[in-house]
């Protein structure tokens, strides 16, 4: 909003007179006055005022109203802003709890994902397990194919625990 649209909707509007704080502030910063001392301008814009038949306490009353009106729309605007984010907060906070509910699933799959990984390790070392009862009754087995003498030949020679050599062919 510009400044004469704060001005004209405030609660209290500034007077119609001829010369308000805005001439004043006009005046003030005149090419006339530039370069003059503080002093010279307060008294040329004091002569003008008289000049025009206004009192300087209706001009500082403009101020006074103009003040106001321009404090009034700043509390109105920080009020909008700060509604404006209250709602944007209440939107990232529903926004963060659905973000939240999504991490969550997404984590409770990733875990099971990880579970089933462990099953499968787990499926694995059974198999292991079972391959090392296989083999030990194969070893068992063909420990009974090898003559005895020679298996206790090789035991008595090392503390080793000998290999099975199988003589004979095999088909």
């Amino acid at each position: 909003m510009t400044f004469e649209q704060i001005y004209n909707g405030a609660t209290v509007k500034p007077p119609k007179t001829a010369y308000g704080i805005q001439k004043v502030a006009e005046m003030a910063n005149s090419p006339h006055l530039a370069g003059m001392s503080p002093e010279f301008k307060r008294k040329a814009l004091l002569m003008a005022l008289n000049a025009a038949d206004t009192d300087e306490g209706e001009v500082l009353n403009d101020l006074v109203i103009r003040q106001r009106a321009l404090k009034e729309y700043e509390d109105s605007f920080l009020e909008r802003v700060n509604q404006f984010e209250t709602a944007q907060l209440d939107r990232n906070r529903l926004q963060q709890a659905e973000l939240d509910k999504i991490t969550g699933q997404f984590k409770a799959r990733m875990e099971a994902n990880l579970d089933e990984v462990e099953k499968r390790h787990q499926e694995f070392r059974a198999w292991q397990e079972t391959k090392r009862q296989e083999l030990h009754r194969f070893t068992e087995a063909a420990a009974l194919c090898v003559p005895q003498e020679r298996v206790d030949e090789e035991q008595a020679g090392s503390n080793v625990t000998p290999m099975l050599r199988p003589t004979g062919t095999f088909r």
